[in-house]
């Protein structure tokens, strides 16, 4: 998490029309190689087309044309994009606000936060769509969907509690959108766990979108949060909706089509040293994923803190692309990996392999500049740039 000196180019970014599919799209030592480039970049502006919202959290945040964003000046993982005023592009972020260097009882709950878009790229905050911004203690990843039924994007916020012993996890937070126009935050459900990652998408086919989180403090692991519809959520009774994974490591979670046939599938990755091999299960159409056979992802020695994951190309060049940090050699979260699996040979390789390098949350599908399709981050402050 220490700031490092960033590799620098002249690319430059071109304004993507937001609600548009891209093309692309369909946590020390010596490290290096690998062809990725990170570089010096400039941030999208002019008024970009208001994205439509999606029935899943992927769709509403790597298949809106998203370009490298100029965001505000703070630590926050968390963070998401939609039409959150009703007249243009917003940002949301979720600020830490405590530190493990002081007792749990000193902790102090995040800021949640809402921006508007101006027209040369910036953000600044909006303080009339959230009166109260105390969130949760530790959030970790924001997801958009529309999640009451009112036709405007909410925000789910997996959220994991204090980061060091004794881990006491915390529940998850839903920010949602009011008849006034304002965003009102509030519990998600009861659970309470180290919820790291999650994804939304409808589970169950009643209509409304539901979450997938991963981080429980029970057997599963990985739980299935059933929406009512107005955006309060329980926990799925039927175990054979998700694998069983034990107490192993799986921290982060998506669900993305990874093999082209416009389901969405279940992606998990975590601490790879620590029994928690990176899989995708096949959705089999209803989303039972129980039952599936997991597709095991080629490990990276020592790059084993699975991070994101994105998809790009179709038939023989589908490729799943995986954000990777150290772990495993003693090291942990210190380099920058970005890892490129043929979806049908499972072939890897590494398109970038950086330390000592600054850890990044996620990674995205994007257009640069010269029409080229890149891998790249929805934060400019990265300075990552990979050529598809």
């Amino acid at each position: 998490m220490k700031s490092t000196e960033a590799i620098r180019s002249v690319l430059q970014y071109r304004p993507v029309a937001l609600g548009i599919l891209v093309a692309a799209a369909g946590l020390t030592g010596c490290g290096g190689g690998g062809g990725g480039e990170a570089g010096s970049t400039t941030p999208q502006t002019g008024s970009p087309t208001l994205p439509s919202l999606a029935t899943y959290s992927y769709g509403n945040f790597k298949q809106i044309g998203l370009t490298p964003q100029n965001l505000p000046a703070g630590y926050a993982n968390a963070r998401a994009y939609g039409n959150f005023n009703g007249r243009s592009l917003g940002f949301f972020r979720a600020v830490e606000t405590y530190s493990t260097a002081q007792p749990i009882n000193n902790a102090t709950p995040s800021r949640f936060e809402f921006y508007d878009r101006l027209s040369n790229g910036t953000y600044a905050l909006n303080k009339d769509l959230l009166t109260d911004q105390n969130g949760c203690l530790h959030p970790r990843k924001a997801l958009v969907a529309d999640f009451n039924g009112d036709g405007r994007p909410d925000i789910f916020v997996a959220c994991h509690g204090y980061d060091a012993a004794p881990f006491p996890g915390e529940r998850n937070k839903v920010v949602l959108s009011q008849p006034n126009g304002t965003y009102a935050t509030s519990d998600a459900s009861t659970d309470t766990g180290f919820f790291h990652g999650a994804s939304a998408a409808d589970v169950n086919g009643d209509g409304r979108i539901d979450v997938i989180a991963v981080g429980s403090y029970d057997s599963q692991r990985v739980i299935a949060l059933l929406n009512d519809g107005s955006g309060k959520f329980t926990r799925d009774a039927n175990e054979a909706r998700l694998p069983k994974l034990g107490n192993r490591n799986y921290y982060s979670v998506e669900l993305i089509d990874v093999d082209g046939d416009s389901r969405l599938d279940l992606v998990l990755g975590g601490h790879e040293w620590e029994n928690a091999p990176t899989q995708y299960y096949a959705n089999p159409g209803d989303f039972m994923f129980g039952g599936a056979t997991p597709v095991t992802i080629p490990a990276v020695a020592n790059e084993g803190v699975v991070l994101d994951f994105t998809v790009t190309g179709s038939d023989a060049n589908r490729t799943l692309w995986v954000l990777r940090t150290s772990g495993g050699d003693g090291t942990f979260y210190q380099s920058r990996v970005v890892q490129k699996v043929n979806v049908q040979t499972l072939n890897s390789t590494l398109a970038l392999n950086q330390r000592p390098q600054t850890w990044i949350p996620w990674i995205i599908p994007s257009v640069a500049s010269n029409s080229r399709n890149v891998i790249t981050s929805d934060n400019l402050a990265d300075q990552l740039e990979i050529t598809q």
